[in-house]
């Protein structure tokens, strides 16, 4: 078994948000794959694989937040590639595309660890915030409001 760990990516920071998941559990990936896509304050990065498998388990979910040196996912290097003829690969594709799309318009915003961690002290669930900075944007105000302060 392979452990996908999150890098340290930011010299500020050691945490990370999971913005999006390419790979599900059970699918077949190979060496250099995006698996995921990960957001520090400054920058978003990719997390690839570094070894061709499948993916056995994924232990961050999209929408949380990590800090650096934690498990992301588990890879089974001994996990085969399914046998398949050229239609069921694209089916495959076809589905991959499908769940990255309905991941992207699902209603996600983006919030810096600072304000994830205010949420997360006063106990207030980032999806039930209504944003009201540019664009939708979380806002300290925001989050204070739906902890009733």
């Amino acid at each position: 078994m392979h452990d996908v760990t999150l890098p340290k990516l930011s010299e500020d920071t050691d945490e990370s948000l999971i913005v999006l998941w390419f790979v599900d559990e059970g699918d077949y990936v190979k060496e250099g794959a995006v698996l995921c896509e990960v957001q520090t304050e400054k920058a978003v990065s990719e997390i690839r694989a570094e070894t061709s498998g499948t993916v056995k388990k994924i232990h961050v979910k999209r929408g949380d937040s990590a800090k650096a040196g934690t498990l992301l996912a588990v890879i089974d290097p001994k996990g085969q590639a399914a046998e398949s003829t050229g239609a069921s690969e694209k089916v495959h594709l076809e589905q991959a595309e499908e769940n990255k799309a309905s991941q992207e318009t699902a209603s996600f915003t983006r919030v810096s660890p600072r304000l994830r961690h205010l949420a997360k002290e006063l106990g207030v669930k980032l999806e039930d915030v209504k944003g009201s900075g540019k664009g939708g944007a979380i806002t300290e105000q925001d989050i204070r409001d739906e902890a009733g302060l």
